[in-house]
Formats: structure tokens, sequence, C-alpha cells
């Protein structure tokens, strides 16, 4: 039987996909989690994207995650991932049926990926130039993307027990993974005291087995 959070990896769905993730792309881990808590059994190879590989004959703009199929196709996208996975194996579904539902958790979606694509962007800046070669500018901006991205998301949720509707969806699972790495990585781009309801959410998603499972490592 399944475990209802997605403790268990393994069930009878075999599917022969290869995902190819990084330990700490909360990207991938969002698709990670979908997998869990699906029980669609899976490969699962890390990539790490700073060192020499041939990672770029997969996925030729070199991001993960990117996940093959058992046709030999290769989906690249996160947000594309998550629509294959739902829809080929939809219990539980994670994106909702019903159109306006699902326009929800796909707005939820994007506006905590470009959030986190902007946490990325600032990241990648400071990691690779020294400080007297960092654009403030650059940083400035990408801080702005980040705080307006968390200041619209805390209200969405408000009080509610879940991004959309009364059941845990890609919205909840996005979020979740998205504020694990921030928290764990760079936790001057989530204050947590102002945003107690994403905070709460994410708190909640953590203690889920498919999280757990797929915690990201300490910098």
């Amino acid at each position: 039987m399944r475990a209802p959070d997605g403790a268990n990896a393994e069930s009878d769905r075999v599917a022969n996909m290869k995902l190819y993730a990084s330990l700490a792309s909360s990207f991938a881990r969002k698709i990670r989690v979908m997998l869990l808590e699906k029980s669609v059994a899976h490969e699962v190879q890390m990539v790490n994207l700073w060192e020499p590989n041939d990672y770029k004959t997969t996925n030729p703009v070199g991001k993960v995650p990117a996940l093959k199929l058992d046709d030999g196709r290769v989906l690249v996208s996160s947000s594309l991932i998550a629509d294959y996975v739902d829809a080929r194996y939809p219990d539980p579904r994670l994106i909702p049926a019903d159109f306006e539902m699902r326009l929800e958790v796909r707005r939820w979606e994007a506006l905590a990926d470009g959030t986190m694509e902007a946490v990325s962007a600032s990241l990648y800046e400071m990691r690779f130039h020294d400080e007297q070669k960092r654009s403030q500018a650059w940083l400035d901006r990408q801080r702005g993307k980040v705080d307006a991205g968390f200041a619209a998301l805390e209200p969405m949720l408000g009080r509610n027990e879940w991004c959309v509707g009364g059941a845990m969806s890609l919205a909840d699972i996005t979020v979740a993974c998205h504020i694990g790495f921030i928290a764990l990585r760079a936790p001057q781009f989530f204050p947590q005291e102002m945003y107690p309801a994403l905070t709460q959410l994410w708190k909640k998603m953590e203690e889920r087995g498919s999280m757990k499972r797929t915690a990201p490592p300490p910098a």
C-alpha cells in the first residue's frame, strides 16, 4: 500500500524513467517530491553542474531537472516535467483537473519559481564575482524581485491550510521546496518573521516523508 505522505518510492507503478537532478536544486526537488508522493518507481542520477561532464548531451541548456522518458525523449523544464508526471500518474492529483483550480496552482508555481530564480541569480553573482566586481544594481534588482514575490505569496495563502483548495498540490510542493533551499543556504532572502503563513506551510510540508527524503544537504 502506498504511504500517504510519499515516504516510499517503490510501488507496482513500474516506470523506466531517469530523473537528472542536483541535491541543491529546489526545482529538481519539486519533481522528486512529486514522484515520491505518487509512488512512481524511477531512477535518479545526480549531476554536478559545476564540474566538467557530458550532461549537455542530455539537456543542451545544462540545467536540472531533466526527465528522460522510456521512449528516449527528454523533458527539460520543471514545469513541463510536472505536467507530464501528473498527467501520466494522476493518483494523487497534484495539478487539479478543474480549469480554475489548475490555473491557480500554476499561478502559484510560476510566482514561486520566479522568486527562486531571482534568489539563484543573486547567489550566482555573489559566488562567481569578487566583491569589487559585483553589480550592486543587479543584486538590488534581484532582491526587489524576491521581496515582491514573497510579499505577494504571503497574503495569497493567508489563513488557508493549503495554497489552493482543500488538499496539497504542486503549489504547496513548489513553495516548500524553494523556501527549504533558501532557509538553508540563503536565509537573508526569507526572514521568517515577515512571512508567518508561508513559514507555517513550509514547516508543515517538511514533515512529509517525501520532503524528508529529498532534503538538501547543508551548504
